[in-house]
């Protein structure tokens, strides 16, 4: 009896040990490591060859708002510790020991932003300086590592730094137990929008092929669109490349960001642990009237003013206006209709809102700019340009190369030739702007269409030499 005793009781430990060992596939090795590319190494939270330690496609920035995957370009973000070393492991095929790869030839090092070299296969094992979130990102066909130490902040116009600099979180915090790592800041947010950035830059681009690169994304954000796109007190879903986070009122909040290892996903949240701050309400639509523009009757003469994106309090308009004057309504009708606070002889001008019509006597093309949280108006010449691949390299910056012709006699606003193939992008520029791509816009099946409060338009292809002509008089485009 006391034999059979004993027996039972070794069963049960067997049983207890196999189970535990069930309990987190994250330490358990795979007797047969399945073909991929793994990290490995006492570096990292991985025992070995397993699920969650493996490579997986990566998004990838193609600008404009596109994005894509590509097989060679895999990766993974994880906890890597600064007393131990870590290997890329290579399995060809079930039963086929992986091959270790450790560090070649260095391609390029910037201190704290990236490291990107040659995989040396029994290569010195890699290592890291500090414990912390990184990302590895490997190129199969070229057979190179990049590894970004990940320090995440928060950037937009709802932070301290708008969108210039991002605000940092606290050091993180790793937790073995749930292999996940958590981020936490107290910051006072202004109502606007924002986004979760690491790298001090908008992607960073590495090597694809031995002529061109690739851009990896180096922000998150939320998975939905527009104002939807909020956070709240429990922890959302967050992904690279998607539109701006928003929140629709102000003050201080503690912010919080978490990274699941094994579940490779990343979430958010945030708590308002002050007083709300309330932005002032702003109309939500603007209109031009008067008899320098289609005439004086709001319902029928009226045209509406293009909204800044992300910005409730401005409006633009690019209008022909012929020799009287004009103002603006919330509203097809009159009430709450203004002009500016001076009197002016000609359009051109910086003004206050106020009662009095804006006079024009030099008929042609104008750029109109209000500003109702700073109650200003602003007229001026006509100022488009192209932005982007079109323009023979990828700057999106404002060029007067790239500057657009004004025909006022014959109310056509033309582009230079496109220098090279790529997606039409157009935009204006104003003082008042933060950013080109909140006063953009496109031509569609021949019409003019303003981007707004929405999100990146559709892409519209272009050939080198092409020019676009427009006419802000009916609203109409053509590409030529």
């Amino acid at each position: 009896m006391k034999k059979i005793c004993n027996y039972i009781s070794v069963f049960i430990l067997l049983l207890l040990a196999v189970t535990g060992c069930k309990d987190n596939d994250n330490w358990t090795i795979i007797e047969e490591a399945q073909p991929g590319t793994y990290v490995v190494g006492s570096a990292t939270i991985f025992s070995g060859e397993a699920s969650t330690s493996a490579l997986k496609p990566v998004k990838l920035d193609l600008g404009d708002g596109l994005s894509e995957t590509k097989p060679e370009i895999i990766g993974i973000y994880t906890w890597l510790k600064a007393g131990g070393e870590f290997n890329i492991s290579v399995c060809k095929a079930v039963g086929e020991e992986p091959v270790h790869y450790g560090k070649g030839e260095v391609v390029e090092e910037v201190p704290d932003v990236i490291s990107i070299c040659n995989l040396s296969a029994g290569g010195p094992a890699f290592t890291v300086a500090s414990d912390g979130l990184y990302n590895i990102i490997v190129n199969t066909s070229l057979n190179q590592v990049s590894i970004l130490p990940v320090s995440w902040g928060i950037i937009g116009a709802a932070t301290e730094g708008a969108w210039d600099k991002e605000t940092p979180f606290n050091a993180p915090k790793f937790d073995a137990t749930s292999t996940t790592v958590e981020w936490e800041m107290s910051t006072t947010l202004n109502a606007g929008e924002f986004k979760f950035r690491y790298s001090g830059n908008w992607g960073y681009e590495i090597p694809y092929d031995a002529a061109s690169k690739v851009k990896i994304f180096t922000d998150v954000t939320g998975t939905k669109e527009g104002t939807d796109n909020i956070l709240t007190e429990g922890f959302s879903s967050m992904e690279t490349g998607g539109a701006n986070l928003v929140t629709n009122i102000g003050g201080q909040f503690s912010v919080y960001m978490k990274y699941d290892i094994r579940a490779g996903q990343f979430s958010a949240r945030y708590v308002l642990t002050g007083e709300p701050v309330v932005p002032p309400a702003y109309p939500e639509n603007l209109f031009i009237v008067g008899d320098a523009f289609q005439g004086w009757t709001p319902e029928t003469d009226a045209e509406e003013c293009i909204p800044v994106n992300g910005t409730p309090s401005s409006f633009w308009k690019i209008a022909y206006l012929n020799p009287g004057g004009f103002k603006f309504t919330v509203k097809l009708g009159w009430g709450g209709d203004f002009g500016i606070a001076e009197e002016n002889a000609d359009a051109i001008g910086e003004y206050t809102k106020g009662g009095n019509n804006i006079n024009v006597t030099t008929p042609g093309y104008y750029l109109i700019y209000v500003n109702l949280e700073d109650n200003t108006v602003s007229v001026t010449d006509v100022n488009i340009y192209l932005v982007g691949k079109v323009n023979g390299g990828d700057s999106w910056e404002y060029e007067e190369a790239n500057k657009f012709t004004v025909d006022n006699a014959a109310k056509k606003i033309t582009s230079p030739a496109f220098a090279a193939d790529g997606n039409l992008r157009m935009c204006i520029k104003h003082p008042g702007l933060s950013d080109w791509w909140r006063a953009e816009f496109n031509i569609y099946e021949g019409k003019i269409e303003y981007r707004g409060n929405g999100g990146d338009q559709p892409a519209v292809p272009v050939k080198a030499g092409q020019k676009a002509v427009l006419d802000f008089t009916d609203g109409t485009g053509v590409i030529q």
